[in-house]
C-alpha cells in the first residue's frame, strides 16, 4: 500500500465519490437533492476527526534533529550497527496495528 493510497481512502470513504468529481449528467441537472441529516452527521464528525489530526500533527516535530544527528555521527565513525531483533519488533507491531485497524 502506498502513502498516497492511505490518504485517498482516507478523504473519499469506499462507495463515495471524490470530492473533485463533478457529475453533469442528465438526471442530476436540475434535481435538487440535499443531503440527509445522516450524511451531515457523518460529514461532520469526519471533519471533526481530521480537524484534531491536523492540529496534533501541526504541534509534533517531524523529526527529533538531536536523533539523526547523533546516527549521523555514528555512520560517520563506523558506530552504526542496526539491531536486526528491534527491527523486527518493531516490523511486527506494525503489522499487527494494521490487521486490528482493518
Amino acid at each position: 500500500m502506498k502513502i498516497n493510497d492511505a490518504l485517498r481512502n482516507i478523504s473519499n470513504p469506499p462507495g463515495a465519490k471524490p470530492a473533485s468529481v463533478e457529475t453533469n449528467s442528465p438526471s442530476s441537472v436540475g434535481s435538487s437533492s440535499a443531503p440527509s441529516a445522516a450524511q451531515i452527521t457523518t460529514l461532520s464528525s469526519q471533519l471533526t476527526t481530521l480537524q484534531s489530526l491536523q492540529s496534533n500533527l501541526a504541534s509534533t516535530p517531524m523529526f527529533d534533529a538531536k536523533k539523526v544527528d547523533a546516527i549521523r555521527m555514528e555512520i560517520e565513525s563506523g558506530q552504526f550497527s542496526v539491531d536486526s531483533g528491534k527491527v523486527a519488533d518493531g516490523m511486527i507491531k506494525d503489522a499487527i496495528s494494521f490487521a486490528k485497524a482493518k
